[in-house]
């Protein structure tokens, strides 16, 4: 046997065993998370500015998603943003139990809190250019978060699907520099953040499904005294109540070409009226929300072509901005997407605050995605 044929066989021996190795090796030997970023950019063409910052043109936010499994038992996501008003901010940063028993799925650390429909979707992400102003004032700006315990749970006793969440967080809302009560609304369990959401979904028929859900959260925030001095704020019980409603349709035959979304949320805000006040505070020196307060939006967006879609919202609100007074506003979108990486989006809004005359504003919205962005929950 020659030296040639002798080394055509040990090579064809190798093969197998070779090949069985790189087909059970790691497929991320060096152990990298996905690594994506998302651009929000805004256009304002208002009469005037109606942006924070007051810049017409402006990178309104950069997200770096960060996206990994730990090991069996735990994923990781971690979010920050940038942005010229606020800077560099941890978004979200948590840890998901993927192994728990009875199929409950776990987080800790910071999320997105599972109140109402749209509030679970990034800004970049939404059907609009800001949130429902029912969710700027009750929620916040950019929505609300927490950092805390997530525990969640799917459930089919009646024959449709049903999500069970809870949370424990902090607090709720953004902490304010400028308020310092008399102790942190977190000195005791009772003034933690809680919240609990039950989410009901049915398949109507082949084409379309309904979702209904309820929400309920409760903490105390630091709210404003008339008093000088270095305790300026006492802490007050808000609750909230919410329900939503959304439901979709898209034709299987032409779900490229069609689809429609209709969705509507309330929301109840109830306040501590009479808050129990520092030692020598007078009664009236409360400056906090005493009223109970009202929001509502409607929103439809019909798919007019495979990359067009045509929406609009309607909003209703008792704005505790203004002292309860009513606010109104109606908006109009079109969306379009080059690709599943990019949007545009023209959206005109009117606003008629109660009291003072109407408000219109004309914004040209861009995103884009790099890296394998994950789509949001359902």
């Amino acid at each position: 046997m020659t030296a040639r044929r002798v080394l055509i066989l040990l090579l064809l021996a190798a093969t197998p065993a070779r090949a069985q190795q790189q087909g059970t090796g790691p497929t991320n030997p060096r152990l990298l998370p996905d690594i994506s970023v998302v651009g929000d950019l805004i256009f304002d063409f208002s009469r005037r500015s109606t942006q924070e910052d007051g810049r017409r043109f402006s990178v309104r936010e950069i997200e770096l998603a960060l996206q990994a499994a730990v090991d069996p038992y735990f994923r990781g996501d971690v979010f920050f943003g940038y942005s010229d008003v606020e800077g560099v901010a941890i978004e979200q940063a948590f840890l998901t139990a993927t192994a728990l028993p009875w199929q409950i799925e776990g987080r800790l650390g910071r999320f997105i809190m599972p109140f109402g429909k749209q509030n679970l979707t990034h800004r970049h992400d939404l059907h609009t250019i800001d949130y429902p102003y029912v969710i700027q004032r009750f929620l916040g700006e950019e929505g609300l978060k927490g950092t805390g315990l997530y525990a969640s749970k799917v459930l089919s006793p009646f024959g449709f699907y049903q999500e069970v969440i809870v949370t424990a967080v902090d607090h709720l809302g953004e902490l304010s520099d400028d308020l310092t009560p008399e102790e942190p609304a977190n000195a005791s369990l009772g003034g933690l953040g809680y919240m609990a959401r039950l989410r009901n979904y049915w398949d109507l028929t082949p084409n379309a499904n309904l979702e209904l859900s309820a929400s309920a959260s409760t903490g105390r925030m630091a709210q404003p005294l008339d008093a000088t001095g270095e305790i300026n704020a006492v802490n007050a019980r808000q609750s909230l109540l919410g329900v939503d409603l959304t439901y979709r349709w898209r034709p299987l035959q032409q779900g490229l070409y069609r689809s429609l979304i209709v969705q509507a949320e309330f929301m109840h805000q109830i306040n501590e009226s009479n808050p129990t006040l520092p030692e020598g505070v007078d009664p009236g020196a409360y400056l906090g929300p005493r009223e109970n307060l009202n929001g509502a939006y409607l929103f439809a967006r019909y798919q007019l072509s495979r990359r067009g879609h045509l929406g609009a919202r309607g909003d209703l609100l008792d704005d505790p901005e203004a002292d309860g007074r009513a606010l109104r506003a109606a908006s109009g979108y079109y969306e379009f997407f080059p690709s599943e990486f990019s949007k545009l989006l023209a959206g005109y809004e009117r606003l008629w605050p109660e009291g003072q005359a109407s408000q219109g504003r004309f914004i040209i919205q861009a995103t884009f995605a790099l890296g394998p962005h994950r789509p949001h929950p359902f």
